[in-house]
């Protein structure tokens, strides 16, 4: 049998669960197949531990036993499809949200969208900021026609729920007894590098303004973006706090340039 094939039937025995076609080439013992179901076992109890754990937030508020359901469910319905474990479960929160003993914790779902980014965030390394200078040096005209390049360890999340201030009480370690959430909109900016990150709101134009950015869409079209959710913002004073806040890292000229 070619490699290639063995190995897709050694992953189907194992993340389907079905040996079945599998046995005739298991060796040892008089019963292979039960030899072979502990990595069946093992590899079911470690991924839903090792997603569980990127959530603690989440575990702390529903509860462990919940979150290995959870967990157990979204392995099985959706086995990861890449070798780097870190990338896998970003559609883990929305699974959670969906459950049927989820409904009466809605926010639970957004607690896990922030834990995500969160997580990402740390991850990053962060580049040197671009200069003022070189953004200056662009004509207005030219400049809306352009793109930035922001922080790795920037992400955005807009939430029905004030999920930062949830998220800060269990990062505080000092959590009251009773906690009363009342639904609101929220925009959140996660900034992150080497293991530590930073959450802070910001005002609907702002985020959608960095969120367009981030995505890679040009000055000018982000700019409107931000309008259309607030028809006060101010571009120009936009542009200028993001890039003393050091969050851009390049501007990428129209004509193909790319400046720092």
């Amino acid at each position: 049998m070619p490699l290639a094939d063995f190995q897709a039937q050694v992953r189907s025995a194992i993340v389907d669960g079905n040996a079945a076609p599998l046995a005739p080439l298991l060796t040892g013992s008089r019963h292979p197949l039960g030899r072979f179901a502990i990595y069946q076992r093992h590899y079911a109890s470690h991924l839903a531990r090792t997603l569980a754990g990127k959530f603690p937030a989440m575990e702390w508020l529903a509860g462990s036993q919940f979150m290995l359901a959870a967990a157990g469910a979204f392995i099985r319905a959706r086995p990861p499809g890449a070798p780097c474990i870190a990338e896998y479960g970003a559609d883990f929160p929305a699974s959670v949200g969906n459950r049927a003993e989820a409904q009466h914790l809605p926010w639970l779902r957004w607690v896990g969208e922030l834990e995500w980014r969160l997580g990402h965030a740390a991850l990053a390394i962060e580049h040197a900021p671009l200069a003022a200078a070189s953004l200056a040096e662009i004509a207005p005209e030219r400049l809306e026609r352009c793109s930035l390049v922001l922080q790795p360890g920037l992400h955005y999340l807009a939430a029905p729920w004030p999920v930062d201030d949830l998220l800060g009480l269990f990062l505080s370690d000092d959590a009251p007894d009773r906690y009363a959430l009342d639904p609101e909109d929220v925009f959140i900016e996660v900034r992150g590098a080497r293991g530590a990150f930073s959450m802070a709101r910001l005002d609907a134009g702002n985020f959608t303004f960095r969120a367009a950015l981030a995505r890679g869409t040009g000055i000018g079209d982000a700019a409107e973006q931000a309008l259309d959710a607030d028809p006060g913002f101010d571009a120009g004073q936009g542009l200028v706090r993001l890039v003393a806040a050091g969050l851009a890292t390049a501007v990428h000229d129209i004509e193909g340039e790319t400046r720092r």
